[in-house]
């Protein structure tokens, strides 16, 4: 089967002012030649019936009417200023005609301009009419875009840090003046490097042809295109002058412009795999007065995640309760329902889902969770929603652990946060869902802007037929268990405590990508990983176990959450090193359950300094191992 291209066009390849520039009448700004006619910088990105923009510029409907852009799957922002990013209420139609949100990637001093920028956007508060649906996520590392993998390229534009983006053998370098060297690594074995070019007189802020042709002569792409043009360039008389000095693979790029690049089995991102069943049972955690690591060690139990052939599971996924009324009604059991975001799937989810799996025993019915994708506060209160704990194959993995029969994920939108309390027990639980109970948490709210609480709820089970129970919260050391205080802990790096919260290790999953080669070369090789998760441990160096693609058995490792500031790295990564060793090829993903942190990260003088402390930590990381396997190996106590 022929792998998809990645179609590139050119929405805009002007400066902040255009060509041509208001009231200038310059012999560029008033030429007849189409090429020269530049609107602000910005480019689409189009695979597989999907699309992406990087940039809404003041443009944006008018390059958008241009390109018959029909559909928009994402927007990558580089940066925040504000020929990049005033076009961004024109995303509304696409929200309007798609009935989604869409998912908007940037670093985060953009999404502080763009917050204030558009304030009514994000400030929570109702509207008299639509505003822009949007998701925002922070870029850290490198995701998934249109099927492939994204990989953020930090620049500095003057002194403002701002991002460029390779997308498989392509990448766009717009608006910067300066390179770091480690984002130099990240752009060999481009076939497609567009990259600012904005004119021949030196400026603070952006590159000149004879900057960006020293570029290209050191990252060898196949072709390179100059963008971000000003007035000063005719296109016609520049690409005479670059073929002049021998750069015949080096071109203008213009409006309209369309490239297309070959995709490769080494760009593809990492895809979601199908839900696994968990054999790891909380019972397992032991108290941090038994256990060095406050977490049972490999063997007790097969690990729960499964990369690259997953054990069939029994559960049914379901995207809406008219689809589990479908599969299961004929069957006349009805439904005992576990109801929550189970975020991370801690002691305290645990405990509903384990609850509702018991009555449907003793009801004889389909004991089935009902939960949302995306969580209700990405939608809703977007600036301020959390960073997910799971992926969604975590979430139903755990719920398959906890012996339940069915999963409803139903996609949360607007339309469903507009329905009443009433409404949503009646369509939903009652009409679709058969239901006979439900289990909720002490803080379950329901219904058009939260109205719906336990009491109401239980009120209504009474009218309606059906129980409602209502599970006190799980604590530990005197506090509730719950997805904020997890997130809390990881994001501090304390992932034993983390871990005891959640009742298993924190895992980071995702595929395996190729690093700069400067482990390998200076220190251990690492394992650099892709991660699905939205929240990373806190900067630092950790114990970890890491599982491979395929593999039941797990590997002592030591992983590094950080940006290698001893080679003056700035994006942040995750590299693994296993302890053991391996046969075969790298693998295309794992698995990596984080056990205990060992130290902050930091910057040594030099590799010799950081290639020592390397080894201390890998001498720690076998001696916890040890430890641990001595405690496991010993009888209990009389």
């Amino acid at each position: 089967m022929a792998i998809a291209p990645l179609k590139i066009t050119v929405l805009g390849s002007g400066t902040s002012m255009g060509v041509p520039t208001p009231g200038c009448h310059c012999r560029v700004c008033e030429s007849t030649d189409p090429k020269d006619k530049r609107l602000r910088p910005s480019l689409l990105l189009a695979r597989a019936g999907q699309f992406a923009v990087i940039d809404t510029t003041p443009d944006f409907r008018s390059q958008a009417l241009r390109a018959n852009l029909d559909r928009l799957d994402a927007v990558l922002l580089t940066h925040a200023h504000a020929d990049h990013i005033m076009g961004f209420d024109d995303v509304r139609p696409f929200n309007l005609r798609q009935n989604a949100v869409l998912p908007v990637y940037a670093n985060a001093p953009t999404f502080d301009v763009l917050r204030r920028a558009f304030s009514y956007v994000f400030d929570g508060l109702p509207k008299p009419s639509s505003i822009p649906a949007v998701s925002l996520h922070e870029v850290q590392q490198p995701f998934e875009l249109l099927g492939i993998t994204c990989t953020p390229i930090p620049l500095l534009h003057g002194d403002l840090e701002v991002l460029g983006y390779r997308f498989g053998r392509a990448a766009y370098l717009t608006d910067f003046s300066t390179i770091p060297d480690s984002s130099l690594a990240l752009l060999h074995g481009l076939d497609e490097l567009i990259l600012d070019a904005l004119r021949d007189i030196p400026h603070p802020m952006h590159q000149t042809v004879d900057q960006a042709l020293a570029l290209v002569q050191k990252l060898e792409p196949r072709r390179a295109w100059f963008t971000h043009i000003a007035h000063d360039l005719s296109h016609g008389e520049t690409t005479e002058r670059l073929r002049a000095l021998g750069y015949d693979h080096v071109y203008l790029a213009y409006d309209g412009l369309e490239i297309e690049v070959s995709i490769h089995d080494a760009d593809f991102a990492a895809t979601p795999n199908s839900a696994t069943r968990s054999s790891q049972n909380p019972a397992t955690v032991a108290s941090p007065e038994q256990n060095p690591a406050g977490l049972t060690p490999q063997g007790a139990a097969p690990p729960a995640f499964h990369v690259a052939a997953p054990e069939p599971t029994s559960i049914a996924v379901l995207s809406s309760a008219a689809a589990w009324a479908e599969r299961f009604r004929s069957a006349g059991r009805g439904s005992t329902l576990a109801i929550g975001n189970f975020d991370g799937a801690h002691l305290g989810h645990q405990a509903i889902l384990r609850a509702a799996a018991a009555r449907a025993q003793e009801l004889r019915a389909t004991p089935t969770v009902l939960t949302f994708d995306p969580l209700p506060q990405k939608i809703l209160r977007p600036e301020s929603a959390p960073l997910r704990l799971t992926t969604n194959e975590q979430r139903v993995a755990q719920f398959a652990a906890a012996k339940m029969e069915a999963a409803v994920v139903l996609p949360f939108t607007h339309e469903l946060s507009r329905l009443a309390p009433e409404e949503f027990v009646d369509q939903i639980l009652v009409r679709d869902l058969r239901v006979r109970a439900v289990f909720i948490g002490e803080n379950f709210r329901f219904g058009h802007r939260q109205a719906g609480n336990p009491e109401l709820l239980r009120q209504l089970g009474l009218a309606r037929g059906f129980e409602v129970a209502i599970l006190e919260h799980v604590t530990n050391h005197h506090e509730v268990v719950s997805s904020t205080l997890i997130r809390r802990e990881i994001a501090a790096g304390d992932v034993t405590r983390a871990a005891r919260l959640l009742g298993r290790a924190y895992v980071l999953t995702g595929k395996v990508i190729s690093g700069t080669g400067t482990g390998r070369r200076f220190t251990f090789p690492t394992l650099n990983l892709v991660p699905e998760q939205e929240l990373l441990p806190g900067r630092g160096v950790y114990v970890t176990r890491t599982q491979f693609a395929g593999q039941t058995r797990t590997y002592r490792s030591v992983t590094n959450i950080g940006v290698r500031p001893t080679f003056n790295g700035s994006a942040l990564t995750v590299e693994t090193h296993v302890l053991e060793p391996l046969d075969g090829p790298t693998p295309e993903k794992i698995e990596v359950q984080f056990w205990k942190r060992l130290r902050d990260e930091k910057k040594f003088s030099g590799p010799d300094e950081l290639r020592a402390q390397i080894a201390r930590d890998m001498a720690r990381a076998q001696h916890f191992f040890n430890l641990v396997r001595v405690f496991r190996a010993s009888p209990p106590p009389a």
